[in-house]
């Protein structure tokens, strides 16, 4: 290096010339060397955010993938569960809807009389009063009236009933045509029933 004045070699540690004691300007490379650093060590982190950052919006298994929380994790699986199981209730329910649900979602009191013939069990917690309405279900069904005041408001309350039939012109001329075999069955099952508890039935109207 030479004085920028005189032109006089001087060495890399001096501050001033020592033929003409002019100030030397030293050119540090340290100071490039540290700012060409700073930038290459800028342009690498760039690069590894890009790479990194490109990623994980793809889908890989680096970057943003691997910074879920263990209780978003959780909450995934337990809607996953969620699913499934509702997805298994909805096949349920397809196939065949429980028994003990049905009363309250029809109205009826044995939903399944006209569909399959009755065993003593399904009728073994019946009431007499309860036998002797869910008989009556089985013609109120297919729309018979009733003489009994009580059996009318009854069935007038349900909304799946429609009152159509005389309960004389029903009994004379329909409640064998439209009654099927498992309603005459059950209809029977449950009229014995009814009078094995109570020799007279159960008493309407009072």
């Amino acid at each position: 290096m030479r004085c920028q004045k005189c032109g006089t070699p001087v060495g890399k540690e001096d501050l001033f010339c020592p033929e003409c004691g002019s100030r030397v300007e030293q050119k540090s490379n340290t100071k490039v060397i540290v700012i060409a650093a700073v930038i290459m060590a800028a342009i690498v982190a760039g690069i590894i955010f890009w790479v990194m950052w490109g990623s994980g919006s793809k889908g890989g298994d680096s970057g943003r993938n691997e910074t879920k929380s263990a209780d978003t994790k959780e909450k995934g699986s337990s809607d996953e569960a969620k699913k499934k199981k509702s997805k298994e209730d909805t096949e349920a329910g397809t196939v065949k809807e429980p028994a003990d649900t049905k009363p309250e979602s029809t109205g009826y009191i044995l939903p399944e009389s006209d569909a399959r013939y009755l065993s003593d069990a399904d009728i073994a917690s019946l009431s007499l009063k309860d036998l002797n309405y869910a008989k009556n279900e089985i013609y109120a069904r297919h729309g018979r009236r009733f003489k009994s005041n009580e059996l009318q408001q009854y069935f007038d309350s349900q909304s799946w009933y429609t009152g159509q039939y005389d309960p004389d012109d029903f009994d004379a001329n329909y409640s064998q045509s439209v009654l099927n075999d498992y309603e005459k069955k059950n209809a029977e099952l449950l009229r014995k029933k009814e009078f094995s508890i109570n020799s007279g039935g159960y008493p309407l109207d009072q």
